[in-house]
């Protein structure tokens, strides 16, 4: 039985969905102002983890996340541009496609736009305003009074401060600090900094407050209550209150049942950021030897809840502890043992399927879930040492790995050999094994020397020599 923490609550909750078996879910997505940097990535992981652990427990999962294409910061960016807002946005947006593809990152059923949604947006202020909980100010802005909304404050754990209300606790920022508390934007007169940017309206020419975005998206594409609300533990305030002040100001309903957050991720144990130089994109994972799939992996091996602290030394373990899996894969492949110990490998794939999902119905622990799977690898890895692994034990353990890896994304990642490569390695391996034959064995260790700086490890069993990349 599946569980969560839930923010709003404070502690883990026995997940139920509103309509049995069905899962409506939504992920805060980007702001397309800029590249995404690996921080962001660490919510979206953890977000397709979740999903993609709900598919495995047979629920059917309705996912959106949204993309926010105009907002102080997109306007901004444009502006600095000269470009259109579409054309500057969807620059970054394609990029994060591709960055999604990278990480093996499930697509979600719909990718909606803020400013596909316009009319949704004033249709709600409308209605806010209409219930005594939106009103315009002198600037021509129309913004929501907190003071109306009783349990403001709550999913923040906010309610036992003094809030501010009305004008002197107004703020037109798009975001801000969570000692700035006030009535917020739900729809921006427009502006000289705007440029040709705005919608007409009610209230005037402008553009929707970045808050009442999410709540119109959702509102439309999944209904007036979902089941799972996702982004970084960041969104908490203001967006995430202010999205439930919102949608349950019109509805007089519980918007979201559970509310999901991702810890931040610190690199070398500081705050992510340009001016420290230790900002990183996906593309700089890339580059490094062990990939993004050991991005992934690192990421995975962290609880979500606990702050992760990146490093190039914990991405190379990583990748290290990810060859260990590639390699055990390998060994399956070649498995040419006996079967005489298929009852107890059987006995072990059922064990091991009952420990993942223990850990992972315990609020997704990865970290012992995982450790589970390394043990059982070490445990397979006995009984082929042993050459107790025939055709059929190598595929029920081959697929019960995949039945791992709809979850994992990262077992069956390896990436394929270059043809130019693969073959100066079998010439090399022919070469030292013809010097190991002729007992010329100073030569055939100058050949596993070489191979082994090109990160090629070699096995020998009887006369046939395997070998894998590290």
């Amino acid at each position: 039985m599946l569980k969560l923490y839930n923010t709003l609550s404070r502690q883990n909750e026995i997940f139920v969905p509103l309509t049995d078996k069905k899962v409506k879910m939504y992920t805060c997505g980007p702001t397309v102002y800029n590249y995404i940097h690996i921080g962001n990535y660490t919510t979206y992981l953890f977000s397709d983890l979740l999903k993609r652990y709900l598919l495995h427990s047979g629920f059917r999962v309705n996912d959106v996340m949204n993309i926010t294409d105009v907002d102080d910061k997109t306007i901004k960016g444009s502006s600095e541009a000269g470009s259109t807002l579409t054309d500057f946005t969807q620059k970054y947006e394609q990029t994060f496609y591709d960055d999604l593809k990278q990480l093996h990152i499930l697509k979600a059923k719909k990718y909606p736009h803020a400013t596909h949604y316009i009319k949704q947006i004033i249709k709600l202020i409308k209605q806010l305003e209409k219930n005594g909980f939106a009103y315009q100010a002198e600037d021509k802005s129309v913004y929501y009074d907190i003071s109306e909304f009783e349990s403001y404050g709550k999913l923040a754990n906010l309610e036992n401060q003094n809030l501010k209300t009305g004008a002197a606790g107004r703020t037109n920022s798009d975001e801000y600090e969570k000692d700035n508390v006030g009535d917020f934007a739900l729809w921006k007169a427009h502006n000289q900094a705007d440029g040709d940017i705005k919608w007409d309206s009610p209230w005037g020419p402008g553009r929707p407050g970045w808050h009442i975005e999410c709540s119109a998206m959702i509102m439309k594409l999944l209904g007036d209550q979902i089941d799972i609300h996702i982004g970084g533990e960041d969104l908490i305030f203001p967006h995430h209150q202010n999205e439930i002040a919102q949608t349950e100001a019109i509805t007089e309903k519980q918007f979201v049942k559970y509310w999901l957050h991702k810890a931040h991720l610190k690199v070398d144990n500081k705050k992510m950021s340009k001016s420290l130089g230790n900002f990183f994109l996906l593309k700089d994972v890339a580059t490094e030897n062990s990939g993004v799939m050991a991005f992934r992996f690192l990421v995975t091996t962290s609880h979500y809840r606990q702050p992760l602290n990146f490093t190039r030394e914990s991405l190379q373990a990583s990748a290290e502890a990810l060859n260990k899996i590639y390699n055990f894969v390998d060994r399956l492949n070649i498995a040419n043992g006996s079967d005489n110990q298929l009852e107890k490998i059987e006995r072990l794939i059922t064990e091991n399927v009952k420990q993942f999902e223990l850990y992972m119905n315990d609020d997704l622990n990865t970290p012992n879930a995982i450790a589970t799977l390394f043990t059982f690898i070490n445990e397979i890895n006995k009984y082929l040492d042993q050459k107790q692994v025939g055709g059929k034990a190598a595929k029920m353990l081959t697929n019960h790995l995949k039945q791992l890896d709809k979850v994992w994304a990262f077992i069956f990642t390896r990436k394929k050999v270059d043809k130019n490569f693969e073959q100066r390695v079998e010439t090399l391996i022919k070469s030292r094994n013809d010097h190991r034959k002729n007992r010329n064995f100073a030569e055939a260790d100058k050949i596993r020397d070489e191979l082994a700086k090109m990160n090629v490890e070699i096995k020998d069993e009887g006369e046939k020599t395997h070998w894998t990349i590290k």
